[in-house]
């Protein structure tokens, strides 16, 4: 194998892990929205007197909604303290843009954008050595 076509397979493996890391980071937000929804959902049966017939659309688990929060939630909070963890909280679990949460942070639109993938890249590795803890 050449020396390019290893780098190559090393930064697809890379992507990968990020992209991986983002849709898991990405569930809190989808649970949350989740939860808002059931709720509504309740209250709108609740005012109503005839039945809801939207009962199937949210067929879903709460429990488990809220398990992969806390999972989430958990992660992030174990990234050491900097301003990388900060984007990640501000943008996953406050649900601010990457703009946003920069403006927060006091730093420019693409500092934020750097510290988001160098973000990314923390939580890809923690992820992975969850994954290796708990395959012992």
């Amino acid at each position: 194998m050449t020396e390019r076509s290893k780098r190559e397979t090393e930064l697809e493996g890379l992507k990968d892990r990020v992209t991986h890391a983002k849709n898991f980071l990405c569930g809190y937000q989808l649970c949350l929205d989740m939860l808002h929804l059931r709720r509504y959902e309740r209250k709108r049966t609740y005012h109503f007197e005839a039945d809801s017939d939207c009962g199937d659309l949210l067929a879903g688990n709460e429990a488990l909604w809220r398990a992969r929060m806390y999972e989430v939630r958990a992660l992030v909070d174990s990234m050491k303290n900097g301003r990388e963890k900060l984007i990640i909280y501000y943008h996953y679990i406050r649900g601010e843009s990457i703009e946003r949460a920069a403006d927060l942070l006091g730093c420019s639109r693409r500092t934020g954008y750097r510290l988001h993938k160098r973000g990314l890249l923390t939580v890809s590795a923690l992820m992975e050595r969850v994954k290796r803890q708990e395959e012992r």
